[in-house]
C-alpha cells in the first residue's frame, strides 16, 4: 500500500517518517477484540522512529466510518512486547493487517513473537519473575500490616505474572487474554487463581496459602527465569552497579525490581555482593556492586 493510500485509509496526512502501519477491523462477535474497538470502526497503529511520536493519538470521521489512530515510537512498541505492559499495542500488533512496512520491521516483530524463542523468551521470563517476586513482596508486607483487600490485590498480580511465566515456559507468547491460554494448558497457576478468588475460606487465608504458593514457585524459578541477569553479570570480570545494570537494554524498564531480584539471587548465593571501597561517600557508606 503506498501512503497516499494510507491516507486515505486514515483520514489523516502522513510522510515518510511512517516506518509502519496496521489497521485492525471491527469484526462482528468476534470473541476478543481490542477496547481500542470501542464506539469505532477501526484502529490504525502509526508506527514512527524516534521518541517525538510515541503513544500520540487521534481520531476521525469518514463518513459514517469512525478511526482511532495510535501513533507510537519504535522503542514504545518493542517495549510493550517485551514487557507486555501494553496489551492494546500487542493486539494491535498480532491481530490487524499490516497495510505499509516497507523495511519489514512489524513483519519481523509479528515473526520474532510467534516463533517465541531466544533472547526475547529470556527477556519476557526476567520481566514477568521480577514483577511476580515484587507483587509477592508487597502483599507479604501488606499483609503484615493487616491490609488484608491490598494483599489481595497484589497477590492477585503476582499471579497474573506467574500466569505469564507459565505460558512462556511453555513456549508460547503470553497473549493479552493470558488466563485463558493459562486454563487450556491445565495449569497449577489456574487452579491457585481459582483458590483465591472463589474459596470459601476467608480472604486473609486465601492470601497467605497463595503466599506460601507463590514462595515454592520462586524458588523453583529463579535460576531459570533470572538466565538473563546471570548472562550479563557474567559478560565481563568487572562487578556490575546496579546503575550500569538499569542501562543495560534489557533491565531498563525494571528500575523498581531490579533491587529486590539482586537481593533475592544474593541471598540464595547465586551471585556476590562486592563492597567498592574506591565508591565511598562520606555518611553515606560504600557501594554494593555485583558479580556471579
Amino acid at each position: 500500500m503506498e501512503l497516499s493510500n494510507l491516507t486515505l485509509l486514515s483520514g489523516e496526512t502522513f510522510d515518510d517518517s511512517v516506518l509502519g502501519a496496521v489497521a485492525m477491523r471491527r469484526k462482528g462477535n468476534a470473541p476478543f477484540q481490542s477496547a481500542l474497538l470501542h464506539d469505532f470502526d477501526m484502529v490504525v497503529l502509526m508506527l514512527h522512529e524516534g521518541q517525538g511520536k510515541e503513544r500520540l493519538i487521534s481520531q476521525t470521521i469518514a463518513g459514517e466510518r469512525r478511526t482511532h489512530s495510535l501513533h507510537v515510537g519504535l522503542s514504545a512498541l518493542e517495549r510493550a512486547v517485551m514487557a507486555g505492559d501494553n496489551n492494546e499495542l500487542l493486539t494491535s500488533l498480532m491481530s490487524g493487517e499490516v497495510i505499509w512496512d516497507p523495511k519489514g520491521i512489524l513483519e519481523d516483530m509479528r515473526r520474532e513473537i510467534t516463533q517465541f524463542s531466544g533472547p526475547l523468551k529470556d527477556r519476557v521470563l526476567f520481566m514477568e519473575f521480577a514483577r511476580f517476586l515484587h507483587m509477592y513482596v508487597k502483599a507479604k508486607r501488606y499483609l503484615d500490616a493487616s491490609c488484608i483487600m491490598d494483599a489481595y490485590n497484589c497477590i492477585l498480580m503476582a499471579l497474573y505474572h506467574w500466569a505469564r511465566i507459565e505460558v512462556s515456559e511453555s513456549g508460547c507468547f503470553p497473549e493479552p487474554a493470558v488466563w485463558d491460554q493459562v486454563k487450556k494448558m491445565n495449569s497449577p497457576v489456574h487452579k491457585l487463581y481459582e483458590e483465591l478468588t472463589v474459596s470459601t475460606e476467608t480472604l486473609e487465608q486465601r492470601v497467605e496459602l497463595i503466599l506460601l504458593a507463590c514462595d515454592f514457585s520462586i524458588m523453583s524459578k529463579m535460576v531459570d527465569c533470572c538466565s538473563l541477569l546471570l548472562s550479563i553479570l557474567k559478560s565481563r570480570k568487572e562487578p556490575w552497579g546496579i546503575a550500569e545494570l538499569l542501562q543495560h537494554s534489557g533491565l531498563k524498564p525494571l528500575e523498581a525490581e531490579l533491587p529486590l531480584v539482586l537481593r533475592k539471587l544474593a541471598s540464595r548465593s547465586l551471585l556476590r555482593e562486592i563492597t567498592s571501597w574506591g565508591e565511598a561517600n562520606p555518611g553515606e557508606g560504600h557501594a554494593v556492586r555485583y558479580t556471579v
